[in-house]
């Protein structure tokens, strides 16, 4: 098996990488000649990621290769036959691409046999947990420590928050806070403002969630919301002392009474500087 990510290959480059070269082929060519990707995976799987950065101009000789099965080392008239299995993956909308004359119709269509749509993470739930426990485990590993624990507030943040980076920003956040945490159970503290503040959509949006509980809590019609925001910041603040006094301080289970995120109400807590131990 064998990944190369198109993005970060520059053009003068490319057909080098995947088809290889003789020696002399170009200036700067290897005195003995160099093997591409297409060769060193013979037998096997080739990635191509990120293949929507592939330069129009070398995706005619990578639909050649698809198509006789045969590779062409750049400078070398002799073709070598190859047995390889190809995964391309991509960030682009690659018919969009088509469309817009930056991707070849052609190897559109012979590279699509087979498509599988995988959903960004804001769309995934709790399936960002299960990512984050095999970078946790990849990562300690690697570092040789111990893995971490992600709190229950952590995980709901986990699965509130957008990811407008994806996977990789889920990596970039793990391996930093094997870095940066003080302790083994990572909590609210230790995640990045992001993905807490009220600036980011999710959190904006689940903060609004907190009306219909508390309308009906303190008794007016959830249009009477828009009353002065100081009368209504200390009725949602004993709406929440009572919230978590009938369940005991128990945060999940006062959060499910509110109909709000455990996020959503440990950062009202902080915001009204209410201590679960002294309601």
């Amino acid at each position: 098996f064998i990944a190369v990510n198109c993005g970060a290959i520059t053009k003068e480059l490319f057909g080098s990488e995947l088809f290889g070269h003789v020696a002399g082929a170009f200036t700067g060519a290897s005195r003995d000649g160099k093997p591409g990707v297409f060769e060193l995976a013979n037998g096997g799987v080739l990635s191509l990621d990120e293949i929507g950065e592939m330069p129009l101009e070398i995706q005619p000789f990578l639909l050649r290769v698809l198509e006789e099965r045969v590779v062409h080392r750049i400078g070398d008239s002799r073709g070598r036959p190859v047995d390889v299995r190809l995964i391309a993956s991509t960030n682009r909308d690659l018919k969009r691409e088509v469309e817009a004359g930056r991707f070849r119709r052609d190897l559109f269509y012979r590279i699509s046999t087979v498509s599988i749509r995988v959903p960004p993470l804001r769309d995934r739930g709790s399936d960002v947990l299960l990512l984050a426990e095999h970078f946790n485990h990849k990562i300690s590993a690697r570092m040789g420590s111990a893995p971490l624990e992600l709190s229950n507030e952590a995980m709901d943040a986990f699965v509130a928050y957008q990811w407008p980076g994806n996977v990789r920003e889920l990596k970039n956040l793990m391996e930093r806070l094997h870095v940066l945490s003080r302790g083994s159970v990572i909590g609210l503290g230790d995640l990045p403002e992001e993905m807490l503040g009220a600036g980011t959509p999710s959190a904006s949006a689940e903060i609004q969630m907190v009306a219909p509980a508390l309308a009906g809590a303190i008794g007016v019609p959830p249009c009477a919301i828009g009353a002065p925001v100081r009368s209504i910041e200390d009725a949602e603040r004993q709406v929440i002392k009572d919230a978590l006094a009938a369940e005991g301080g128990n945060l999940s289970r006062a959060a499910l009474r509110l109909g709000v995120s455990r996020p959503t109400l440990y950062r009202k807590l902080e915001q009204f500087g209410i201590r679960r131990g002294f309601i």
